[in-house]
């Protein structure tokens, strides 16, 4: 049962990742313009949550 639910630090760990991980994605997509048009017409017209 132990091992079942993370502990606080194992969370915060993952969290850093991922927030980083998204960081380096946008910083890449912004220094490729092709990749950021080729992914702007793969979203095509889907709508917008917002």
């Amino acid at each position: 049962m132990k091992g079942l639910i993370p502990r606080p630090v194992e969370v915060g760990r993952e969290a850093l990742i991922v927030v980083g991980g998204a960081i380096l994605a946008a910083l890449i997509v912004s220094q490729l313009p092709g990749l950021k048009a080729w992914i702007q017409r793969q979203w095509g017209d889907t709508p917008r949550p917002f």
